[in-house]
């Protein structure tokens, strides 16, 4: 997919509530040398706020300026913008809109710290990596120093200790005292309710002492390492984008749905302070109730 040219008045994305309002208590457990504020997370409830576009350019066209501006603010009020990206299909677009102006001059690049959410666990170089699918269409492209980079796993160490490298990484940046905080992590949602590298019926979806968690998922997926849910929900803004019709029956039953206790990996996506936004685009959202 190309990216659309920018119209002067582009069509506003509508907003909604979705998801339950009920809330869930959510359990945590203790476990020496964890990172102090893991043990303890607010319940809340799974309700995002809804972006729906009529097309996936437009969807793409309104996210690359809240991009910016959330990149600015973060540097104005911080001095940084730190975010946590992840792979697949659908960010291609939206990075290849970053490289463009007018982000490619306005975005904070020298400011912008780039984490991961998730990766799989092979080498920077093979065509699965988050990483070279990041580097190929966004970091390659745009002005951002490299020791600015914290690339998650390149798959030459066994895959917990990864995970494990990769937290002490995490610590040293954020320091330990409390969670890290992203200012936006850009997340998706597969056609099972998976986000992240948290798949449905896996542990590590309950994992809550661990900011980083690294496993063998299956013969398909593989090995794969992951951000948490506390640190996730710690993020300020946390942005599930979607697009396409295939994504639209398993969003309705995400959002429309029973979600207290979740039964998808999506729904375990609720911040403790900040907002939870799901962006789609109208094929996406074909199947949901009108409101």
């Amino acid at each position: 997919m190309s990216p659309a040219k920018k119209k002067s008045k582009p069509a506003k994305a509508k907003k909604v509530k979705g998801g339950s309002r009920k809330k869930a208590p959510v359990k945590s457990k203790s476990k020496s040398g964890a990172p102090p504020a893991a043990r303890k997370v607010k319940a809340v409830s799974f309700s995002p706020e809804l972006k729906i576009y009529p097309t996936a350019s437009l969807l793409f066209e309104e996210t690359a300026p809240f991009i910016m501006k959330t990149a600015r603010e973060a540097a104005d009020a911080r001095g940084r913008f730190v975010v946590a990206l992840s792979g697949g299909n659908t960010p291609k677009v939206l990075f290849q809109q970053l490289t463009e102006e007018p982000y490619l001059s306005l975005m904070p690049w020298a400011k912008t710290f780039v984490f991961w959410v998730d990766e799989r666990h092979v080498p920077f170089t093979d065509p699965t990596s988050n990483f070279k699918m990041t580097q190929e269409f966004l970091l390659s492209k745009v002005p951002i120093p490299k020791a600015n980079i914290f690339p998650m796993s390149d798959g030459s160490l066994p895959v917990e200790q990864a995970a494990s490298v990769y937290e002490i990484k995490m610590g040293k940046f954020f320091g330990r005292g409390a969670l890290p905080r992203f200012d936006l992590s850009l997340m998706g949602m597969g056609d099972d309710g998976h986000t992240a590298s948290l798949f449905p019926g896996m542990p590590q979806v309950n994992e809550l002492d661990k900011w980083v968690v690294g496993y063998f998922v299956d013969k398909e997926r593989k090995e794969r390492v992951s951000l948490t849910f506390p640190v996730l929900n710690a993020s300020r803004i946390l942005m599930v984008m979607m697009e396409g019709q295939k994504k639209a029956d398993r969003l309705k039953d995400v959002l429309e749905g029973r979600s207290d206790p979740p039964r998808y990996p999506v729904q375990y996506l609720r911040p403790t302070d900040g907002k939870l936004i799901f962006a789609m685009d109208a094929a996406a959202a074909s199947l949901l109730k009108k409101k």
